[in-house]
């Protein structure tokens, strides 16, 4: 019942952002129409580091406790975290294409979420790679630990330093706030913005249970099979 709740308020929450982001008249000045574009994309992009420190968690539990268990959960979460990376590029991509005229432009921070996506794309292949559950789980979880230090910086420091076409990058050698956080932005909009935050980590939450769930069925049809 609890999670029937949960997903039923999870609906009407996002239903309320996507109106507010496809009706609403509000815009951040420097983005024209191009507003509604960060309710989705810049949500994505938190959810992916929350699913990434996720991993983080659950990889660190594993190598305390040895429980396989921990690592099917630091899995699935960077499985998520690599779809919600992906579709942050996406939107990115496509806010890139309306703004600068084509989609990509190797702009800082296009070539650092790029970056996270080769990343974590090495942690899959980690794991493809390695037969031995023991083995690929502490391997696995080493990698994830010492890649998170690495997404930080490449999410939130370097884009800062390096002049780029994305707002809130250097000007005149001074890093400008990013219009999405920008305590001049439109409170209408950061409240919405916010709201959709925390809509997408729920749902990655969400499904990331059922990730795991549907992990832990495969491996008992795949023993029964055996």
């Amino acid at each position: 019942m609890k999670r029937q709740i949960f997903q039923v308020g999870l609906y009407v929450w996002f239903v309320g952002v996507i109106v507010f982001a496809i009706a609403s008249p509000n815009k951040v000045g420097m983005l024209a129409e191009t507003t509604k574009n960060i309710y989705f994309h810049v949500p994505m992009a938190i959810t992916a580091v929350v699913a990434f420190f996720t991993s983080v968690w659950f990889s660190v539990k594993y190598l305390k406790t040895r429980d396989l268990e921990s690592d099917m959960k630091a899995e699935a979460a960077s499985g998520l975290g690599f779809l919600f990376n992906i579709l942050a590029m996406i939107t990115g991509a496509i806010w890139a294409k309306v703004t600068w005229g084509a989609f990509w432009h190797w702009d800082p921070r296009q070539t650092t979420i790029f970056l996270v996506f080769l990343m974590y794309s090495a942690y899959f292949a980690l794991r493809s790679a390695v037969d031995s559950a023991e083995k690929r789980a502490t391997l696995s979880s080493v990698y994830s630990i010492f890649s998170f230090p690495a997404l930080i910086f490449l999410y939130f420091v370097l884009p800062r330093l390096v002049p780029g076409l994305h707002p809130g990058s250097p000007e005149g050698g001074e890093a400008g706030i990013n219009p999405a956080v920008s305590s001049t932005t439109d409170p209408t909009i950061r409240a919405v913005l916010y709201c959709s935050m925390l809509g997408f980590i729920a749902l990655f939450f969400w499904l990331h249970s059922l990730r795991v769930r549907q992990m832990k069925l495969a491996e008992k049809v795949s023993l029964t099979r055996a």
